[in-house]
């Protein structure tokens, strides 16, 4: 890929996670105040729990799947079997989650209570599943991802100040989140369909089951990347009060949104990255090496700018300086530079074909936190959870890195 079109990649995800600042930003204030705090935390626990069937749905193919697109984007054959595998078996993944969050509904009284909410947010699985971003980044057509992307928070966006108006209308927010996503899914699916002139077609048993192990350890890489983000707020579900609920899933929503910079620089240098790597094999590439300079630089400004102005964040997103909201950005702030520097040996990892490795990694570190969670949440609520974030990134950060520097001596 030239560096015109790195850089219109890149440009256009900037717009994109500028969107994802704007928006949550315009959001945030009215939602608190119009839902309450206690309110906004029962949502957030709800959309969390709907996320981790985003993430079953969305598979490995995030990665994998634009991989393969990136690597056969000149052969229309190849794109049609991709793309044919891929939504075939992210439907028959969605159609067990839903009936796993049935019965969820069913055998936990927590769950039941909150059945409307869950049941309405399952739209964004649908959505999702008919939005195809993995095509659009391996073909490195951005903008079409970025413009209609736009078109669904703009939807959801306007639907929130149009029709939320009191805390028993806390239903119309995963609502219209669905209704956004479902609308530019359709609208994506046909462009490839029409534009690209890719067309579905039944894959054999074998080529769905050589994409389902493509992206198998991605997947649950993934899984567990989820786990950091969501865990902590399913289970403090189950210990805090509904405010300081609230109060802890707005903070993480500003990390969220905070991190997502790093998504930005992930996203458009991953297909280079895995193309540049394929030539000079184990080695360093010069792709590589761009990525770790902009990481690191990156990294330090985030955590610099987050740590200092956490207060203001505090005050531009929830109409006060939250001591909750400003303590937990701090801590993450931390967090937030120790994600950024991991991106160059993720991508060296899964260039160089060690996926294994790189989920093995993610996983030891899942199980870190999950037993954190469990051990520090009890005695330390939300500080707990926070703790156990960052001993888990660092975990993470130094066996990435420890492990791509074994492989690359290895291969000299």
């Amino acid at each position: 890929m030239g560096r015109e079109s790195l850089i219109s990649n890149i440009f256009n995800l900037l717009v994109l996670q500028g969107m994802n600042y704007i928006m949550p930003l315009v959001t945030f204030p009215y939602l608190v105040r119009v839902l309450g705090v206690d309110q906004y935390g029962v949502l957030s626990f709800s959309l969390a729990v709907s996320s981790y069937f985003i993430l079953v749905t969305d598979y490995g193919f995030n990665l994998s799947a634009t991989r393969q697109v990136s690597i056969h984007r000149d052969s229309p054959k190849k794109l049609e079997e991709i793309f044919s595998s891929v939504m075939l078996i992210k439907f028959l993944l969605m159609a067990i989650c839903f009936l796993l969050m049935l019965f969820l509904i069913f055998l936990i009284e927590y769950f039941m209570q909150l059945k409307n909410l869950l049941l309405l947010s399952f739209g964004m699985v649908v959505g999702q599943i008919l939005f195809p971003v993995w095509f659009f980044q391996g073909i490195e057509r951005m903008k079409y991802i970025t413009y209609l992307s736009i078109v669904a928070k703009l939807i959801f966006t306007l639907g929130i100040f149009l029709f939320v108006r009191e805390k028993l209308d806390v239903w119309l927010v995963p609502l219209l989140n669905s209704i956004g996503i479902l609308i530019v899914g359709l609208i994506s699916t046909f462009l490839i369909v029409r534009k690209f002139k890719v067309k579905f077609s039944v894959p054999k048993r074998e080529v769905i089951s050589f994409y389902l192990k493509d992206g198998w350890n991605i997947f649950t890489s993934n899984l567990a990347i989820l786990g950091y983000k969501n865990n902590s707020i399913v289970l403090l579900g189950f210990y805090l009060d509904p405010v300081n609920l609230g109060f802890y899933s707005i903070g993480k929503k500003i990390f969220e949104a905070i991190n997502g910079l790093n998504v930005v620089i992930s996203q458009a240098f991953f297909p280079s990255v895995s193309q540049a790597q394929v030539s000079v094999g184990y080695s360093i590439s010069s792709r590589l090496r761009d990525l770790f300079s902009i990481s690191l630089i990156l990294s330090i400004v985030i955590f610099f700018s987050t740590f200092f102005f956490a207060d203001f964040i505090s005050y531009l997103v929830s109409g006060e300086q939250q001591p909750i909201v400003i303590e937990i950005l701090q801590l993450l702030a931390v967090a937030l530079f120790i994600i950024g520097i991991n991106v160059p040996a993720v991508q060296y990892l899964l260039a160089t074909g060690n996926s294994k490795r790189f989920s093995f990694i993610v996983w030891v570190g899942v199980l870190v936190d999950l037993i954190l969670l469990f051990v520090l949440v009890p005695t330390y609520d939300y500080r707990g959870a926070l703790y156990s974030t960052l001993i888990s990134e660092i975990l993470i950060t130094i066996s990435l890195y420890y492990s791509s520097y074994l492989i690359y001596n290895a291969h000299r």
